[in-house]
């Protein structure tokens, strides 16, 4: 195998681990929401949008999870596409 090859095995799996601990990430967030949201029902209280707060104002988790869930998708696009190319 030429070191071109092993180097490009190495970006694809590096690129898969990548999109794995993102797909990760995501269930995480939605878990922490879930709780969150069973929280508000037990208090018997409307469930407040998500929000982190930045030193520069605040951030939807909801964006977050829509700007992760397209890294995850152009990730996985890309890794076919170059396992594709390398048979």
């Amino acid at each position: 195998m030429t070191d071109d090859r092993r180097r490009e095995r190495k970006e694809i799996q590096l690129q898969q681990s990548e999109s794995v601990w993102l797909q990760k990430a995501l269930f995480a967030l939605r878990k922490a929401e879930d709780a969150r949201a069973e929280l508000a029902d037990i208090r018997d209280e409307e469930e407040e949008p998500y929000v982190v707060e930045l030193e520069d104002g605040s951030l939807p988790l909801e964006t977050l999870q829509d700007a992760l869930e397209e890294r995850v998708k152009a990730l996985l696009s890309t890794v076919r596409e170059r396992r594709r190319a390398m048979r």
